[in-house]
This record gives C-alpha cells, sequence and structure tokens, in this order.
C-alpha cells in the first residue's frame, strides 16, 4: 500500500469521512483531509533510495467547535503512535486553528502539520 492509503486507513476510526485530497472531496463532519504539502527523498552513492520523507498537512473539520478541539489532539497521537504498512515514523511539527466559511457556515478547522518517514 501507499503511504496515502496507510494514513487514511489509520483516520477512519474517527470518521468515514477521510480523504486524501481537498475540503469538497468528502462529505459530512468530522472531516478529515490530507494532502502532501512537500517531499524529500534520500540518496546514496547507488542512487535513490526507497525511503522518502513528506510533509502532510492533516485538516480536521467539524461544524462543532468543541469536537474538533477534542479531536484534534487524539488524531495527532494517533498518527504519532503510527508504525506500519509504509509508514516508518510520523512527527507532529505544528498545530493551527482557523475556520472555512462555506455555504453560509462556519466551519471549524484545525491544521496539523506532520513529518511522514516512509519506504516509497
Amino acid at each position: 500500500m501507499s503511504m496515502e492509503t496507510d494514513l487514511c486507513a489509520v483516520l477512519l476510526s474517527f470518521t468515514p469521512a477521510v480523504v486524501w485530497g481537498g475540503f469538497d472531496d468528502a462529505k459530512g463532519f468530522p472531516r478529515i483531509t490530507l494532502q502532501r504539502i512537500s517531499n524529500l527523498t534520500d540518496y546514496s552513492l547507488k542512487g535513490r533510495s526507497n525511503v522518502e520523507t513528506a510533509r502532510v498537512q492533516v485538516n480536521l473539520y467539524s461544524d462543532d467547535a468543541d469536537e474538533v478541539i477534542e479531536l484534534a489532539p487524539l488524531v495527532s497521537q494517533t498518527l504519532t503512535d503510527y508504525r506500519g504498512g509504509s509508514v516508518i515514523r510520523i512527527k507532529e511539527l505544528s498545530r493551527r486553528d482557523s475556520t472555512q466559511e462555506t455555504g453560509g457556515d462556519v466551519i471549524r478547522l484545525q491544521m496539523l502539520d506532520v513529518q511522514v518517514r516512509y519506504r516509497a
């Protein structure tokens, strides 16, 4: 499996609305979207390694402010504890609060930046 599939699968325990993509790619709340922000590939004298490191943004959306505040540390702990599939380790880099306005509603948002070391 790919790193993207592994991360989505581990987060399905929080909500069925988990996608690698944008806000509109999932339906319902709470909603979790993931996207790669940057990537670094290891190299040796023999060429490209099969180990890569990606910075991934994990967006947690809810129409309930308390729900997103409770969900963020649980998601962070689950990700940083996870080792399996292609994932070697995950470290949380930062967490930010925000809002997303959609259709007249204000959706609460927490954005977690994580560093994922994985087998490509």
